[in-house]
């Protein structure tokens, strides 16, 4: 009870300022570090994951079950087993391959996933898009020269413009990159490792 305290005077915060531009470089650089073909869009799901969580993945239980099988099916070439993710680093990235190697259990991961879903901080439109705009400032300032940017600040930004803030990873990462996760709240990745993953 008391975390759950802490975490709303911590977000209600947070909400108010948003976050640093140093950890705003250091979000976007972790993740071209790893992933050094990534688009504007994809630095984008990044930040969006950080501070929306999985919930738009966890209303049908079920469907989320069959999609993640499906997704079981196919080969996974990313070999990162975890990520910290956005600013906050709220979330992390599990891999899926730690599922079908069977070091992860199936129903382990989609519980947590429903488990995290509501410790997002779920900041309102009007907050995000200021987030999202002290962002591209610090892309700016970084001098980063993504591939296709204008065309990926258009659809994020029409995107925003209907009130709505999710967007897909682009085309050429994931062809590239193969990536299969699912995230989850910083509270049950530390239960995890050791125990799962080191």
């Amino acid at each position: 009870m008391l975390y759950l305290i802490f975490l709303t005077v911590l977000n209600t915060v947070f909400s108010m300022h948003g976050p640093s531009e140093n950890r705003i470089q250091e979000a976007i650089l972790s993740e071209l570090k790893y992933y050094p073909e990534a688009h504007l869009r994809d630095i984008y799901k990044n930040f969006f994951q950080d501070a929306y969580g999985p919930g738009h993945l966890i209303p049908d239980t079920t469907h989320a079950g069959k999609y993640m099988n499906m997704e079981l099916k196919n080969p996974i070439e990313d070999t990162v087993t975890w990520q910290a993710i956005g600013p906050s680093n709220d979330y992390y990235r599990i891999n899926l391959q730690l599922v079908k190697d069977g070091i992860l259990p199936r129903d382990v991961l989609l519980n947590a996933m429903v488990e995290s879903a509501p410790l997002a901080r779920n900041p309102d439109i009007g907050q995000w898009k200021k987030e999202w705009k002290k962002t591209l400032t610090v892309i700016d300032e970084l001098n980063l020269q993504f591939p296709n940017f204008e065309k990926d600040r258009q659809l994020i930004d029409n995107i925003l413009s209907q009130g709505e803030v999710t967007v897909h990873h682009s085309e050429h990462y994931k062809k590239t990159y193969k990536r299969h996760y699912r995230i989850v709240h910083k509270s049950v990745f530390r239960r995890w490792k050791g125990k799962y993953f080191d």
